[in-house]
């Protein structure tokens, strides 16, 4: 054996008993790509994309703090207080069919007392193009500027709506599912009755105008609304109607009649209503809304009753987004039931 082969022996031997290997070849790990969220603006402002997705979704609601009063029969005033979250999730795809849509919306409260409280859904339904099925606020939930008047009955439903939208205009055909309390069913069937409402409306420049209908088929007792808007002067005038040929589902609030001493009548709805409202931009950040409303009520085993109630609610812009409320009300009930007068305070923050 020569020296050479003798070298090359031992280097071999070294590296083996070292463990000593060829060198791995180098890999570059390449960078992950970000997912940005991208905004979009297809549906309106607050919309963005779920990345990887087609589908854009808006996220917001609001915190409401408020505090309730009113005098009572006696005369004494009585007061509750309440803080509440809304949250909204709504989801949008555009599709050969029309904007795909599902909507979810949700209620906590926390009551006065420091110990109650409850979450509850708001409503919730999907879309397709026009056509919306779920349970959902209907037209008769809309009122007039400054929350004084009254003139709706129930206002959400497990439903399904078509409505049509054109340039300034609006129609739409709801199919409602009335449960047994709104119709006053008191029988052993507990299935769903089931009432069809209707709008049909417009808005051009400063002048709008809806018409809503709505037909209880357990009573077989309708109602019909008429609400307009108009600008005049530095701020938006509002009036609207109300008639009902009977109790039904549709017209059957008295915020007045629950809360003040009162037995509410079987049957009670409203036949007659109109109210105005004057919503007056004082400033950019302040709006004055007096309001007035004339009521005609009847019910079962009870004579007509006429009322009037009037008052104003005092709007102000904190910073965008946060809005302090004052809401003042007057009623002049009919007898037995003492005039009230009430209303609520209310900070409110939107996002």
């Amino acid at each position: 054996m020569n020296v050479k082969s003798l070298l090359l022996g031992s280097a071999a031997a070294v590296a083996a008993a070292s463990g000593a290997y060829a060198a791995d070849p180098v890999v570059v790990v390449e960078p992950v790509a970000t997912n940005y969220v991208e905004v979009c603006d297809a549906f309106g402002k607050g919309y963005f994309y779920i990345p990887g997705t087609e589908t854009c979704l808006d996220i917001g609601g609001y915190v409401r703090f408020q505090v309730d009063f009113v005098t009572s029969p006696s005369d004494q005033a009585t007061w509750d207080v309440f803080t509440k979250a809304h949250l909204a999730v709504s989801s949008k795809t555009d599709t050969e069919l029309g904007v795909l849509t599902g909507d979810i919306e949700l209620n906590a409260y926390a009551y006065g007392d420091g110990t109650s409280s409850k979450v509850e859904l708001d409503q919730t339904y999907l879309g397709l193009g026009g056509f919306q099925a779920g349970y959902f606020t209907s037209y008769w939930d809309e009122g007039l500027i400054g929350e004084i008047d009254h003139l709706s009955g129930n206002t959400k439903f497990n439903s399904m709506r078509y409505v049509f939208l054109g340039d300034g205009y609006v129609a739409g055909i709801s199919l409602d599912a009335l449960t047994p309390d709104m119709v006053n069913y008191t029988g052993s069937n507990d299935m769903a009755k089931l009432g069809v409402s209707g709008r049909v409306g417009f808005k051009a420049g400063g002048v709008g105008m809806k018409l809503d209908g709505g037909y209880d088929t357990y009573n077989e007792e309708g109602s019909l609304r008429f609400m307009s808007s108009f600008a005049l002067g530095p701020g938006s005038l509002n009036l609207g109607a109300q008639y009902s040929s009977g109790f039904n589902a549709y017209a059957n609030s008295f915020s007045w009649f629950s809360g003040t001493g009162y037995t509410k009548p079987t049957n009670l709805y409203s036949e007659w209503a109109v109210a105005a409202g004057y919503a007056l931009k004082a400033t950019d950040k302040f709006t004055i809304t007096p309001a007035v409303q004339w009521t005609t009520a009847k019910a079962d085993n009870m004579s007509d009753k006429n009322y009037w109630e009037a008052g104003a609610l005092f709007d102000y812009t904190i910073v965008d987004g946060f809005h302090a409320k004052l809401n003042l009300r007057y009623a002049d009930l009919p007898d037995p039931i003492s005039d009230a007068f009430g209303g609520w305070f209310r900070l409110q923050r939107d996002f």
